[in-house]
């Protein structure tokens, strides 16, 4: 059963507005699945085998890999909603499936509560971990991944997809690591937190944003970031969701556009009638994997 991300202290006041420039056209709910034929196998890379490794660490931080059988030397980080398990993508949507079709490894860290942030503060009181969410995603988590597995490495198929704070992550994690990764998708996400500025949740970690609006408007701030943007990026966003407002994705599709103009691929899909849940996400997966495969094979 598709489950909801409740945010439970999570508020949003934004105000709606528009891009003359910007071609972007309401889809339906359930667009038609694309017809793509099973990639051939390629060779793995060393110290992969195919199927589930789970319950791994680094320090204390679980997280699971999956290689399908035809891996095609591409892999995706995979970001659940706030306070969603690891397995929640997997149990909840075909991702497995289609990581299967196109040969995609997964890696699912355990990420819960945590806004990607870079750090904390003293007015922090949410913290993640002993080290921030991001921080750990830069400085831990990968180097072991490339370590262990093999994947991740510089030069290779490395993408990103997450929903909701996820999707955040999904921005502020391809921002912290420029180059590493050739594409990402973000379903949902939300990217400029100065437009909620009554955010429990954003308080928390970066005190008031009255106080301390530097923080705010600062490194863990995607919108306001756009300028350093290099990695191609799917949007997609329910224009019936009611937990994060879907001008998020829309606003930050225009910044992004109106920053990089038509040098990096972005393409933003408001997707009439969707909610904030796993119906749409699960929906959204054969055109994140058909995006991923364009620009993987346009390099």
């Amino acid at each position: 059963m598709a489950r909801l991300i409740f945010l439970p202290f999570l508020f949003f006041s934004l105000e709606s507005c528009s891009n003359p420039k910007s071609a972007i056209q309401a889809q339906d709910v359930n667009p038609k699945e694309p017809n793509v034929s099973s990639p051939s196998p390629q060779p793995a890379a060393a110290k992969l085998k195919a199927g589930w490794s789970k319950n791994l660490k680094v320090d204390d931080v679980a997280y699971d890999i999956y290689i399908p059988q035809n891996y095609r030397n591409r892999s995706i980080v995979v970001l659940p909603g706030w306070d969603f398990p690891r397995t929640s993508w997997v149990e909840d949507s075909p991702l497995v499936k289609y990581a299967d079709q196109y040969g995609y490894a997964l890696i699912l860290p355990e990420m819960l509560q945590t806004l990607y942030e870079s750090s904390y503060y003293p007015e922090t009181q949410l913290k993640w971990n002993k080290m921030p969410g991001g921080e750990f995603i830069k400085k831990r988590f990968i180097p072991e991944i490339q370590k262990r597995h093999n994947l991740l490495k510089q030069g290779e198929n490395n993408t990103l997809l997450g929903l909701s704070t996820g999707g955040r992550g999904v921005a502020l994690i391809a921002l912290e690591n420029p180059g590493l990764f050739v594409a990402g998708a973000s379903l949902s996400g939300d990217f400029s937190q100065e437009n909620t500025p009554e955010d429990r949740l954003m308080t928390a970690v970066y005190g008031s944003f009255n106080k301390f609006p530097e923080r705010w408007k600062g490194r863990d701030n995607p919108m306001a970031r756009v300028s350093e943007w290099k990695m191609p990026l799917y949007l997609a966003h329910g224009t019936a969701d009611n937990i994060v407002p879907e001008e998020q994705s829309r606003l930050f599709y225009q910044a992004l556009v109106q920053s990089q103009g038509n040098k990096i691929q972005v393409e933003y899909h408001p997707i009439k009638g969707a909610a904030h849940d796993y119906k749409f996400w699960g929906r959204q997966l054969p055109a994140v994997f058909t995006f991923f495969d364009k620009i993987i094979e346009s390099r």
